[in-house]
Protein backbone atom coordinates (compact mmCIF):
# COMPACT_ATOMS: atom_id res chain seq x y z
CA UNK A 1 0.00 0.00 0.00
CA UNK A 2 1.40 3.40 -0.99
CA UNK A 3 1.92 6.11 1.56
CA UNK A 4 -0.89 8.63 1.73
CA UNK A 5 1.34 11.55 0.69
CA UNK A 6 2.52 9.62 -2.37
CA UNK A 7 -1.07 9.38 -3.52
CA UNK A 8 -1.54 13.13 -3.07
CA UNK A 9 1.76 14.36 -4.52
CA UNK A 10 2.63 13.28 -8.06
CA UNK A 11 6.17 12.81 -9.37
CA UNK A 12 6.33 16.23 -11.04
CA UNK A 13 5.29 17.92 -7.79
CA UNK A 14 7.90 15.92 -5.87
CA UNK A 15 10.59 17.13 -8.25
CA UNK A 16 9.37 20.73 -7.95
CA UNK A 17 9.52 20.50 -4.16
CA UNK A 18 13.09 19.20 -4.35
CA UNK A 19 14.14 22.03 -6.71
CA UNK A 20 12.58 24.69 -4.48
CA UNK A 21 14.26 23.14 -1.43
CA UNK A 22 17.64 23.32 -3.18
CA UNK A 23 17.05 26.96 -4.14
CA UNK A 24 16.05 27.83 -0.57
CA UNK A 25 19.12 26.06 0.83
CA UNK A 26 21.37 27.91 -1.61
CA UNK A 27 19.78 31.27 -0.84
CA UNK A 28 20.12 30.69 2.90
CA UNK A 29 23.79 29.71 2.55
CA UNK A 30 24.46 32.77 0.39
CA UNK A 31 22.82 35.11 2.90
CA UNK A 32 24.96 33.66 5.68
CA UNK A 33 28.08 34.17 3.57
CA UNK A 34 27.03 37.73 2.71
CA UNK A 35 26.64 38.54 6.41
CA UNK A 36 30.26 37.47 6.92
CA UNK A 37 31.44 39.79 4.12
CA UNK A 38 30.52 42.81 6.26
CA UNK A 39 33.56 42.02 8.43
CA UNK A 40 35.95 41.78 5.47
CA UNK A 41 37.49 44.78 3.79
CA UNK A 42 37.87 45.07 0.02
CA UNK A 43 35.30 42.52 -1.05
CA UNK A 44 32.95 44.87 -2.89
CA UNK A 45 32.76 42.58 -5.94
CA UNK A 46 32.01 39.52 -3.80
CA UNK A 47 29.29 41.43 -1.97
CA UNK A 48 27.74 42.57 -5.24
CA UNK A 49 27.93 39.12 -6.81
CA UNK A 50 26.48 37.37 -3.76
CA UNK A 51 23.72 39.99 -3.43
CA UNK A 52 22.71 39.62 -7.06
CA UNK A 53 22.67 35.83 -6.72
CA UNK A 54 20.41 35.99 -3.65
CA UNK A 55 18.08 38.43 -5.35
CA UNK A 56 17.82 36.23 -8.45
CA UNK A 57 16.97 33.18 -6.37
CA UNK A 58 14.30 35.15 -4.51
CA UNK A 59 12.82 36.29 -7.84
CA UNK A 60 12.71 32.71 -9.14
CA UNK A 61 11.02 31.58 -5.95
CA UNK A 62 8.49 34.40 -6.23
CA UNK A 63 7.68 33.30 -9.77
CA UNK A 64 6.95 29.75 -8.57
CA UNK A 65 4.18 30.95 -6.25
CA UNK A 66 0.67 29.97 -7.26
CA UNK A 67 -1.18 33.10 -6.23
CA UNK A 68 -4.61 31.70 -7.14
CA UNK A 69 -4.41 28.40 -5.28
CA UNK A 70 -1.77 29.40 -2.74
CA UNK A 71 -3.92 31.92 -0.95
CA UNK A 72 -2.52 33.49 2.17
CA UNK A 73 0.55 31.23 2.19
CA UNK A 74 1.58 32.40 -1.28
CA UNK A 75 0.95 36.03 -0.31
CA UNK A 76 3.06 35.68 2.83
CA UNK A 77 5.90 33.96 0.99
CA UNK A 78 5.82 36.71 -1.63
CA UNK A 79 6.24 39.31 1.12
CA UNK A 80 9.10 37.35 2.68
CA UNK A 81 10.91 37.03 -0.64
CA UNK A 82 10.45 40.76 -1.20
CA UNK A 83 11.98 41.39 2.23
CA UNK A 84 15.00 39.26 1.30
CA UNK A 85 15.42 41.19 -1.94
CA UNK A 86 15.10 44.48 -0.06
CA UNK A 87 17.76 43.37 2.44
CA UNK A 88 20.32 42.51 -0.24
CA UNK A 89 19.48 45.65 -2.21
CA UNK A 90 20.30 47.70 0.90
CA UNK A 91 23.67 45.96 1.03
CA UNK A 92 24.40 46.74 -2.62
CA UNK A 93 23.10 50.33 -2.61
CA UNK A 94 24.12 51.58 0.82
CA UNK A 95 26.48 48.95 2.26
CA UNK A 96 23.77 48.52 4.92
CA UNK A 97 23.89 45.01 6.37
CA UNK A 98 21.33 45.71 9.09
CA UNK A 99 18.46 43.82 7.39
CA UNK A 100 20.46 40.69 6.56
CA UNK A 101 19.99 39.05 9.94
CA UNK A 102 16.22 39.17 9.55
CA UNK A 103 16.54 37.87 5.98
CA UNK A 104 18.66 35.01 7.29
CA UNK A 105 16.02 34.19 9.92
CA UNK A 106 13.30 34.30 7.27
CA UNK A 107 15.15 31.85 5.02
CA UNK A 108 15.87 29.61 7.98
CA UNK A 109 12.17 29.43 8.87
CA UNK A 110 11.08 28.89 5.27
CA UNK A 111 13.70 26.14 4.96
CA UNK A 112 12.32 24.36 8.02
CA UNK A 113 8.90 24.18 6.40
CA UNK A 114 10.28 23.03 3.07
CA UNK A 115 12.45 20.46 4.84
CA UNK A 116 9.26 18.79 6.10
CA UNK A 117 7.62 18.96 2.67
CA UNK A 118 10.76 17.67 1.01
CA UNK A 119 10.96 14.74 3.42
CA UNK A 120 7.28 13.92 2.83
CA UNK A 121 7.80 14.05 -0.94
CA UNK A 122 10.81 11.72 -0.88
Amino acid sequence: MQKMENQIINEKQKQAIQVIKKLLDEMHKNIQELIEFEKVEDCVEKIKSKSIRISKIAIVLQKTLDREKGGEVATNLDHLYKHIRFAVQRVMDDNDFSYLNSAEKVTSEINKGWEKMSAAAA
